[in-house]
């Protein structure tokens, strides 16, 4: 309705862009007015949408590398061939840690078949984040920059609350997303066709 103000652009971008879906926010987007668009707030919005595209579902997983606890650099790109969980966390999440159960009965039941979890850690400080991992057996891959939210690949992938998971196919596409307790185990089941 008001498509020619600075405020609307500030709040789609802030407020409306992560919780609808992206082709709602590009229709949004599209109806702004030109003032608008060229506006730093538009300028914004639009760059906010072009990092959406890139964990749309169907897009090809953004690839990155990470520092596992021991210091080993693990790639996403290896897992190709894989249906992998891209997991992000943190040992401080209460949240994250009451999805733990059903993350860790997915990956026993299809680990066998080639699923694999790469869990990225917000946390800031490494004996937290390997505590958590040794203290709830998480027994799958783990990385982190050790940034909390300024870490590059929850940017990348456009990570604003934890628990934040994808679902990545063995061609290295994203989809699924936003998965948890139920939901998780009826996609990853889905793949498996069960």
């Amino acid at each position: 309705k008001y498509t020619d103000g600075y405020a609307v652009a500030l709040i789609i971008d802030r407020f409306v862009a992560r919780q609808r879906k992206l082709s709602e926010v590009v229709q949004m987007y599209d109806r702004l007015t030109p003032r608008v668009k060229n506006s730093y707030l538009g300028q914004k919005l639009k760059n906010t949408i072009d990092g959406l595209k890139k964990t749309a579902l169907g897009s090809a997983a953004p690839d990155f590398t990470l520092s596992a606890p021991d210091g080993r650099e693990i790639v996403l790109s290896s897992y190709k061939g894989k249906y992998v969980l891209l997991d992000f966390w943190a040992s401080w999440c209460g949240p994250c840690l009451r999805e733990v159960p059903n993350v860790k009965k997915v990956y026993d039941r299809y680990h066998s078949r080639g699923f694999e979890i790469l869990s990225v850690s917000l946390d800031e400080k490494k004996e937290n984040w390997v505590e958590a991992i040794r203290k709830y057996e998480l027994n799958w891959e783990h990385v982190s920059s050790l940034q909390g939210w300024k870490c590059p690949v929850a940017k990348l992938y456009n990570v604003s609350g934890v628990p934040a998971m994808f679902l990545i196919d063995k061609e290295g596409k994203i989809i699924a997303a936003g998965l948890r307790g139920e939901e998780l185990a009826e996609e990853v089941a889905a793949v498996y066709q069960e």
